[in-house]
C-alpha cells in the first residue's frame, strides 16, 4: 500500500494541477453544503414539500426576485417571527382587546395579496378591527373603529359565528379591501378626507385596485397616475370580545408578490432554491455509493479473473462481457418500472449494472502484473494466493481504481436523473431528477418557467464537472504516462 510519504506527494501533485484544484473546492463547497443544509437551508420547507396546504400562501409559479426587479417580494411573516410584530392585551369598557401589530415593508411594488391567519377562542359576542398605518402616518380602516356606533363582527370579516368560536380564521385582505361594499364603505371616506374626490367612476376604479390604491401617496393623481409610498407599514388586527377568557395567537401574515426567493416557486408555490439546495445531498449520496461499490466489486473480481486464468478466467470473462454489452438506460427503466420505486433500488441497479467496465481494465492489468518478478519472487517464498492479490496486484491497480471511481460518479448522477425525469424515480426524495420530472410534467418550458429548469440542470453540470475534474486530474498524477 501507498506509504504516507507517497500519498503526501500523491495530493501535492494534485492540488497544483489546476483542474484538480478546482475540482476538489467544488467537491468542497457541494459537500458542504449538503452537510450543513440544516444551517444554510430550511429544513421544514423540505419536511413539507409534498404537504400542498402548507405551500398555500406562497406565489405560484413566481419568477426569482433578483429577475424581477420591479416586483413585490414575497413576505411570510409567521408566529414565530416575535421581532416583526407586537401583542397587547388591554380593557375598553367592558371588552377585552387582543391587539396584534405586524410590521411589513413596501418597496418597488404592492403586493398582489395579503392573506391573514388567527387563532382564535371564545364563547361570547366577538368583533373585529382591522386598519393599515402608512410610512406618512395616515390610517386606513378596513373594518368599523372603535369610534363608530357599531363594531364590525367577526362573521363580516371571517365568516364565522360571531357569538362563539374555537379554531383558526383566515382572510385573503386584497380581496376583502377590492370588494364594491368595502371600498365605498372604508377607502371611499378615507380618500375624501384626505381631500381627494371619489365619483362613480373612480369608485369602479377602488373596487379593482383598491388594495393597491392603500399604498400609494396621496395625491390628487392618486387614482389615476398612482405613485407608491415605499417604507414601513403596520398591520392593525384588534380581537374585541366580551369574553374575558378570549385567547388568540397570531399564526401568520403572508404578503404575496410576483416573484420570490433566489430561485423562485413551482406551480404548488415550493421554493425551489430549498430543492435544489437539497438535492446536492441525494446527488452525492448516488454518486459517490454507486462509484465506490461498483469500483471496488469491479476492481476485485478483474483482479480474480486475471490473476486465476484459465477456466475461471474464461467464465468470470464471459459474465462480465455479457452484463457489460446489456444496455442499460432501457432497462433500468424496465426494471425501475417492475420494482417498487425507491431511491435504494434503483441505487441497487446502477451498481449491479456498472462493476463490468473496470473490471475488464483490471483484469488486463492483473494479466501483467501476476508475471511481474516481484510477484514470481513471493510465490516462490510461498506467499499465498490473497496476500499476493491485496499486497503486490490490489495497490498496482489503486492509481486506476480511484480515478474510476471519480470518473463514476458523473454517470451514476446522470442516469438517476434520467430516469428520475422519466417519471420511474422515487417520488419520496427530492432529486435533481425528480424537479425536472415535475418541471416537464407543468410544461415548464412550453410556459416559460426556465427557473424552474435551467438550475437543476446547471447543478447536474456542476456535480458531474466536479468529479471529471478529480478524475482527470487523478489519471494524469497516478499514471505518469498521461503527464506532459
Amino acid at each position: 500500500m501507498p506509504s504516507r510519504k507517497r500519498i503526501k506527494e500523491i495530493f501535492l501533485l494534485f492540488v497544483k494541477s489546476k483542474m484538480g484544484l478546482a475540482g476538489l473546492i467544488l467537491l468542497i463547497i457541494l459537500a458542504s453544503l449538503a452537510v450543513l443544509f440544516p444551517v444554510v437551508g430550511d429544513q421544514e420547507k423540505i419536511n413539507n414539500w409534498r404537504n400542498y396546504e402548507y405551500w398555500i400562501d406562497y406565489p405560484k409559479k413566481a419568477p426569482p426576485c433578483w429577475a424581477q426587479r420591479n416586483s413585490f417580494p414575497t413576505q411570510i411573516i409567521a408566529g414565530e417571527d416575535t421581532e416583526r410584530y407586537e401583542h397587547e392585551v388591554f380593557r375598553v369598557d367592558d371588552l377585552t382587546v387582543h391587539s396584534y401589530i405586524v410590521r411589513f415593508i413596501v418597496e418597488r411594488n404592492t403586493p398582489a395579496s395579503m392573506n391573514l391567519r388567527l387563532n382564535v377562542s371564545y364563547n361570547k359576542t366577538t368583533y373585529v378591527y382591522i386598519a393599515i398605518v402608512r410610512p406618512d402616518g395616515q390610517i386606513v380602516n378596513l373594518t368599523n373603529s372603535y369610534e363608530s356606533p357599531t363594531l364590525t363582527s367577526m362573521r363580516t370579516v371571517f365568516g364565522v359565528s360571531s357569538s362563539s368560536y374555537n379554531g383558526t380564521v383566515y382572510k385573503n385582505l386584497a380581496s376583502y379591501i377590492n370588494n364594491p361594499q368595502i371600498a365605498n364603505l372604508y377607502i371611499s371616506p378615507w380618500l375624501e378626507a384626505n381631500n381627494i374626490a371619489v365619483g362613480s367612476t373612480e369608485l369602479s376604479v377602488l373596487s379593482s385596485k383598491g388594495s393597491q390604491i392603500i399604498f400609494m401617496k396621496l395625491t390628487s393623481a392618486i387614482l389615476t397616475n398612482p405613485e407608491l409610498l415605499e417604507g414601513e407599514y403596520k398591520l392593525r388586527v384588534d380581537i374585541i370580545s366580551r369574553d374575558e377568557s378570549v385567547s388568540t395567537g397570531f399564526v401568520s401574515l403572508s404578503l404575496i408578490g410576483t416573484c420570490y426567493g433566489v430561485l423562485g416557486t413551482d406551480v404548488y408555490g415550493r421554493d425551489l432554491s430549498q430543492a435544489v439546495l437539497y438535492g446536492i445531498r441525494w446527488a452525492l449520496i448516488i454518486g459517490l455509493l454507486v462509484a465506490f461499490v461498483s469500483t471496488l466489486a469491479g476492481g476485485l473480481y478483474g483482479i480474480l479473473s486475471g490473476y486465476y486464468g484459465g477456466l475461471i478466467d474464461e467464465i468470470l470473462l464471459r459474465i462480465a462481457q455479457i452484463i457489460y454489452s446489456i444496455p442499460v438506460l432501457p432497462l433500468l427503466i424496465i426494471l425501475s418500472y417492475m420494482l417498487k420505486p425507491s431511491i435504494w433500488n434503483l441505487v441497487g441497479l446502477l451498481i449491479a449494472f456498472g462493476w463490468p467496465g473496470t473490471a475488464l481494465v483490471t483484469r488486463s492489468m492483473a494479466l501483467q502484473l501476476k508475471e511481474e518478478t516481484y510477484v514470481e519472487a513471493a510465490r516462490a517464498f510461498g506467499a499465498s494466493h490473497g496476500r499476493i492479490i491485496l499486497k503486490y496486484i490490489l495497490p498496482q491497480t489503486l492509481p486506476y481504481l480511484f480515478a474510476s471511481m471519480a470518473l463514476g460518479v458523473p454517470g451514476a448522477i446522470l442516469t438517476e436523473a434520467a430516469v428520475s425525469f422519466l417519471g420511474l424515480g422515487d417520488p419520496t426524495k427530492i432529486t435533481w431528477g425528480r424537479i425536472l420530472n415535475e418541471a416537464q410534467a407543468s410544461m415548464a418550458t412550453v410556459n416559460g418557467y426556465w427557473w424552474w429548469v435551467i438550475p437543476p440542470g446547471l447543478m447536474i453540470m456542476v456535480a458531474g464537472t466536479t468529479f471529471i475534474f478529480i478524475g482527470y486530474a487523478l489519471d494524469t498524477v497516478l499514471n505518469p504516462r498521461l503527464k506532459r
